[in-house]
């Protein structure tokens, strides 16, 4: 059986982490989550990343445990048995794949309005070939693509917060009730489910026992920060109503800031992002593939590595290929939402493996776990009670 050469280190692995995550989420989320929620999406902004954590605490848990490829598929295999591990590994590939759709479309509505399908498909096209030639490339890419983001964002708050229609005083509390909370976290989650694409690289990760739990946190840590730093500002300079049918949210916030002349920045950031997140979205459905495939619950083929590129390109062009059917048939929100509903099966399926992991395998209380679980299963209850 070919393997997966390790070649990630504790750096790579942070980036490949935070180009998973920072990315359409971000761009577009604030428009539907304002909608439901006004100012208080916020408050559904920091629920969601609270239940991020909890995940991706549990994803570092079982990835230090199974350093291998397939996430929790393998995790749930391990622990759980042949059925959760099936649940979990089909939920991933078509939660990730209609998130792969949403991210595209997103890219394609700020870089080309007019027609966003067709940049969306050839984007994905592009993406598709640069997989081809091995994660350690798309690594090197993705470096110069979060320092371009982090650059453009540090830059759109400064343009925003110094701006002399900003105000910090926004009423939180404004559009605030249980449902909206709830409603507005369920949205937001689709932003945080890049923390744990890197345990479906443990097996090309180098000391993943140590790496990627430590990769994990800290890409989600800064992820967090900026995620609630730019929402902030955003709400702060805009009124929610203004942006809640929007398609580019911070391209109408920029337009209004100071200096509004370099708006044109947030459509690179958001084309940079999101062709960042597919770099690593990408190959991290391929690799559950493969893990399948090893198990003979889907076609063997797909089990191929490049020897001499250490990828796995059939599963790759497969993945591009299905992901550009959905871009012709999905819009941005709808996808956002379905995928949103399958990754939270996924997730609940994560934080019940380590809850059922013996007491001295596990490096968090349990409680982190079972708060995860307990939130995965209400935040889809609501998305599938008013999807």
């Amino acid at each position: 059986m070919d393997k997966f050469q390790r070649t990630l280190t504790l750096n790579k692995s942070i980036l490949l982490g935070l180009s998973s995550m920072i990315g359409a989420g971000l761009f577009f989320n604030i428009s539907p989550t304002s909608k439901i929620a006004s100012y208080s999406s916020i408050l559904g902004l920091l629920l969601a990343g609270t239940v991020a954590f909890a995940n991706a605490s549990s994803s570092a848990q079982l990835a230090r445990l199974f350093p291998e490829t397939g996430g929790t598929y393998l995790y749930a295999k391990n622990v759980l048995g042949k059925y959760p591990s099936l649940i979990a590994g089909y939920s991933f590939t078509i939660g990730k794949l209609i998130s792969c759709t949403a991210v595209a479309l997103t890219l394609g509505n700020y870089l080309y309005p007019e027609n966003p399908k067709v940049v969306s498909i050839i984007f994905i096209i592009f993406v598709t070939l640069i997989n081809y030639f091995g994660i350690s490339k798309t690594v090197n890419i993705a470096r110069w693509f979060v320092y371009t983001i982090v650059l453009i964002l540090i830059f759109y708050i400064i343009s925003v917060t110094s701006s002399s229609n900003f105000s910090f005083d926004i009423p939180l509390g404004k559009g605030f009730s249980f449902k909206n909370l709830i409603l507005s976290a369920s949205i937001w989650f689709f932003a945080f489910t890049g923390y744990s694409r890197l345990a479906t690289f443990g097996e090309e990760v180098d000391s993943p026992e140590k790496i990627i739990p430590k990769a994990i946190l800290v890409g989600l840590g800064i992820t967090l920060f900026l995620y609630v730093s730019t929402s902030f500002v955003t709400l702060g300079i805009v009124n929610p109503s203004i942006i809640e049918n929007s398609l580019t949210p911070l391209k109408v916030a920029f337009d209004l800031s100071r200096f509004s002349e370099f708006s044109y920045l947030i459509i690179i950031a958001s084309t940079v992002a999101t062709g960042s997140v597919l770099l690593a979205l990408l190959p991290g459905i391929s690799r559950v593939l493969v893990a399948m495939a090893r198990d003979k619950k889907i076609p063997s083929l797909f089990m191929t590595i490049h020897p001499k590129q250490n990828s796995a390109y059939v599963a790759d062009i497969f993945v591009g290929f299905i992901v550009v059917v959905g871009i012709l048939n999905f819009d941005v929100l709808s996808a956002v939402k379905l995928s949103a509903i399958f990754i939270l099966i996924y997730y609940s399926i994560t934080n019940l493996c380590v809850i059922r992991l013996e007491k001295s395998k596990r490096i968090f209380p349990i409680y982190i776990s079972a708060y995860g679980l307990l939130l995965c299963v209400i935040l889809g209850i609501f998305l599938v009670i008013y999807f």
